[in-house]
């Protein structure tokens, strides 16, 4: 292929915080110097604790604000590669990962985003993956963890696919930042596909596993308002019953979790009234 994706146009944009030593990296890539990859680093910090790189492949930027999403927009603004990887500071690469997000894009030429699956630090997938290479559609963005998420930047560019700065972890609602990132690019024509290749290890668990917290039901219920408007109030049931069938909390909790739900609901709603979240749609 004369335009053939390469491995130097992988560029990796990392999100951390309060970091003052580019040590951590070194768990990311066990194989391999983390000075031989295009690495962007947005720190989140403050005057006290800076991050600073002398390597010319690995650049940082220390941000003054907070929240996920923010890191993530503001890693996306500044990226120079051609094809950009979503990472975690807490992940660790497998060899020839880089290879095999490149090789995706050269067998797909029409993605703008490619999805990959995650492999557990005991050698297991972390969910049920499809066995075969798909188009995804909007169906099919709920369960993908950021890290496994892969895109062309002028894709990304071209339709301004951004992150919604009101969801996602140090957010008003601090889950599924990624779900709404995704839906994003789909409604804006973008094509989406999914590779079963596994290009990224990490535990088991996850913050959105925590699906009896008081956090989660609030952004949770947010998010099912922002899609499907008065029927929130029917998924906020559902989800009731569905903690309780899976003994998730306790019965006499529920009430308290529902009034939860309902103020997430609120809360969403008095954003739309105002077009806070209008900039996302």
């Amino acid at each position: 292929m004369e335009n053939a994706f390469k491995n130097e146009d992988l560029e990796i944009l990392i999100a951390t915080m309060n970091r003052n030593s580019l040590d951590f990296l070194n768990q990311l890539f066990p194989f391999a110097s983390y000075t031989g990859f295009r690495l962007l680093i947005v720190n989140q910090t403050d005057e006290n604790c800076l991050l600073h790189s002398d390597y010319p492949n690995v650049r940082v930027i220390n941000s003054f604000e907070r929240g996920l999403s923010k890191s993530r927009n503001l890693a996306l603004q500044n990226a120079l590669g051609k094809i950009v990887l979503i990472a975690d500071d807490d992940v660790i690469y497998p060899e020839n990962f880089q290879q095999k997000i490149i090789q995706a894009y050269n067998n797909n030429t029409e993605a703008s985003i490619i999805c990959f699956r995650t492999q557990t630090k005991e050698g297991k997938l972390y969910s049920k993956y499809p066995a075969e290479g798909k188009e995804l559609n909007s169906r099919k963005l709920n369960k993908i963890l950021s890290i496994e998420v892969t895109a062309n930047r002028e894709a990304l560019q071209a339709k301004n696919c951004v992150y919604n700065e009101w969801f996602g972890l140090g957010a008003k609602f601090e889950d599924a930042e990624t779900l709404y990132f995704l839906r994003r690019a789909f409604y804006s024509g973008l094509k989406l596909f999914f590779c079963p290749e596994t290009i990224v290890v990490h535990e088991s668990y996850s913050s959105s596993d925590e699906v009896a917290s008081d956090r989660l039901i609030y952004a949770k219920m947010a998010g099912f308002y922002k899609r499907f408007g008065f029927g929130a109030y029917y998924y906020l049931l559902k989800y009731m019953f569905f903690l309780i069938r899976k003994n998730y909390t306790p019965l006499a909790q529920i009430k308290s979790k529902f009034l939860v739900g309902l103020r997430g609901i609120k809360d969403y709603k008095f954003l739309l009234n105002t077009k806070a979240d209008k900039v996302y749609e």
